[in-house]
């Protein structure tokens, strides 16, 4: 079995020779190669940068977002044992002159020119640095910089491949152990981590995530991801692993490419299942009313239906088995639905699916908690979501969902080679179905945070189990289930211990909150600041739709129309406790983005960052 990336490449590349890898159609000059073509470049880049002094253990910053030059850079790298310091083009400068440093990389390959500015404020202060190389060839007449060598991407491919002409080139004994990355957890604290990994590390995801049907070679594979997060790399080497094509894509293209290419395979963030929600139903929302209420009779018809049909084949997240007479109960509703259920798909379902292409047989979600309704609705029309769950420093996945057993509200079970324990807070196993800490072992699990020996002591034990913090429970048939993240848990003044997440899943449904953050940490109730669908609000509540945000804040209406709204989906999703309730609300003027430093690029809420810069909002809350 293939133990590293530099040997999966190359028996990829043999074995997939004249399957296209990957088509790139947006870009100012659209590109695509076979996978021999790719493994010729990639040899040759190799040799460049070898040429150019990067030399077996070298760190390499590597700051671009998903691209095919991105993909060479990785495997070029990797081949040779240099080791890929990967961030994205939108990082922040502090944050870049940190990892650079931190990471005491000799190099930095960045996608373009106006990286390269960003990364130019850096240069200065990075005594490592000797070489930035530029992916677009934009270096122009920047022969130096600051004693810093500026080249272009393909004056070195060009030279690596005088350079293999020579016989200048060897491989480096590269092995399992060898470091192949370092990447900085983004997240949510202030000072970024980075997480060591190595080939060991990321060869154990391709060879060992299944989906429950083996991909085809030629297959199409939709690149959407930031890659410079673990989730999307993954993603690239699944595909490399099965032969995939990939489709380079954008989010502002995401609606174009499914139509144009039909994708077999779409790895997603949940936050993108919910745009592709959200344009289906804005949609919905210009047919006639007849047409609407068609729609939602068969989409209610169809919720109980696939809800009868999970119960029937054990596909609950459930501590213990349901009874004789629940079981009963659903085959009644399962055997009279499913001719309003047939009708429904043939008049209704099978249109949506076309919004993904129609050859969709693996959606995949993950890098974040997936709404139920999310869940529910894209399972109602026929388009199954594999949802996992994992964290960088677990390469990333630890489990995820299989066709063949998609058990909604689950992440799945836990995928080959990987143990998975629940743990109470004094670090005892916990009985199944009980509640507690995730705690994780496995060949993907990092080597630990570079430079940093007491925050892997932390989370990392001498037996090798990694504590995730997050939270779970195992379903009577040994699936995983997220509860909520320790960390992000409340305390509210009385002792309850609530987990802020569910509540903003669900609160998330109405069409009148776009974004939604529960807090109350110490206080006697829970409250929210909500970022609302202003033009739709508006209205509502006697306001003209063009009324700015500033006009809603203070509003008695608003406040008591939102509270309502909460409320409501709360009631409807059940299982809420009281002191669960929100009983205050402030609005926000603008949406938490990756702009403000609120939002991960996997679109994860910064948490602390947003308590720290809305604190006196939160503060007056409470008043």
């Amino acid at each position: 079995m293939t133990r590293t990336i530099a040997q999966l490449f190359k028996d990829c590349v043999l074995k997939y020779a004249s399957v296209t890898a990957y088509i790139d159609d947006h870009s100012d000059t659209p590109s695509r190669q076979t996978y021999a073509e790719l493994g010729e470049e990639v040899a040759a880049f190799a040799a460049g940068l070898q040429s150019a002094g990067i030399q077996f253990g070298d760190r390499v910053a590597v700051v671009s977002d998903n691209c095919p030059r991105w993909r060479t850079t990785d495997m070029a790298l990797l081949s040779f044992g240099g080791v890929n310091v990967p961030r994205g083009c939108d990082s922040a400068t502090p944050e870049l002159w940190y990892i650079i440093n931190h990471s005491e990389s000799i190099a930095a390959v960045v996608q373009d020119k106006k990286t390269f500015e960003r990364v130019f404020k850096v240069v200065q202060e990075a005594a490592s640095l000797r070489l930035i190389v530029m992916l677009d060839d934009s270096a122009g007449s920047l022969e130096t910089l600051y004693g810093t060598r500026v080249e272009n991407y393909s004056a070195l491919v060009a030279a690596g491949r005088e350079a293999m002409a020579r016989g200048e080139y060897q491989d480096a004994a590269v092995e399992e152990s060898t470091l192949a990355a370092i990447v900085y957890t983004s997240g949510t604290t202030n000072i970024p981590k980075g997480v060591m990994l190595t080939h060991g590390n990321l060869c154990h995801q391709p060879e060992h995530i299944e989906f429950g049907r083996r991909p085809e070679p030629g297959e199409l594979m939709l690149s959407i991801l930031p890659t410079w997060h673990v989730y999307e790399r993954i993603v690239e080497y699944f595909a490399l692993y099965y032969g995939l094509t990939l489709i380079y894509s954008e989010k502002r293209h995401l609606r174009e490419d499914l139509s144009r290419y039909k994708p077999h395979i779409l790895p997603c963030v949940p936050r993108m299942w919910e745009t592709i929600y959200d344009a289906i139903f804005q949609k919905l929302r210009k047919e006639p009313p007849l047409r609407q209420k068609l729609f939602h009779f068969f989409e209610a018809c169809g919720g109980h239906f696939i809800a009868a049909r999970r119960r029937i084949r054990g596909r609950e997240a459930r501590p213990s088995p349901v009874g004789p007479i629940p079981l009963l109960l659903a085959w009644i509703v399962y055997l009279g639905l499913w001719p309003l259920y047939r009708l429904g798909d043939k008049l209704v379902f099978s249109k949506i699916r076309n919004v993904t292409g129609g050859d969709l047989w693996a959606a995949v979600s993950g890098g974040g908690s997936l709404a139920p309704y999310l869940d529910d609705f894209f399972e109602v029309v026929g388009i199954p979501i594999l949802n996992g769950y994992g964290l960088t420093e677990t390469s990333p996945v630890l489990s995820v969902r299989d066709l063949r057993d998609n058990v909604r509200g689950t992440v799945g079970k836990p995928i080959p080679q990987t143990e998975i324990r629940i743990r109470d807070e004094s670090g005892n196993n916990v009985r199944q179905g009980d509640h507690g800490v995730i705690w994780a072992r496995g060949p993907q699990v990092m080597a630990g945070y570079f430079k940093n020996e007491e925050e892997t002591r932390r989370i990392l034990d001498r037996e090798g189990w990694l504590n995730t913090g997050d939270l779970g429970w195992f379903t009577y048939r040994g699936h995983l289930v997220i509860s909520g993240r320790a960390k992000d848990t409340i305390v509210l003044s009385g002792g309850e211990n609530i987990e802020p997440e569910p509540i903003e899943i669900v609160a998330s449904k109405s069409p009148l909150i776009t974004q939604i953050m529960v807090v109350g940490q110490d206080q006697k109730a829970l409250g929210a600041l909500v970022f609302p669908d202003y033009k739709m609000l508006g209205p509502i509540v006697g306001l003209p739709e063009d009324t700015p945000p500033a006009a809603f804040t203070g509003n008695p209406k608003v406040i008591r129309k939102l509270r309502e709204e909460i409320a409501h989906q709360m009631k409807l999703a059940g299982g809420f406790r009281s002191f669960e309730a929100i009983s205050r609300v402030a609005l926000l003027d603008e949406p938490f983005s990756e702009a403000n430093g609120m939002l991960t690029q996997t679109m994860k809420l910064k948490r602390n960052v947003a308590m720290k810069r809305y604190a006196t909002l939160i503060a007056d809350l409470y008043k």
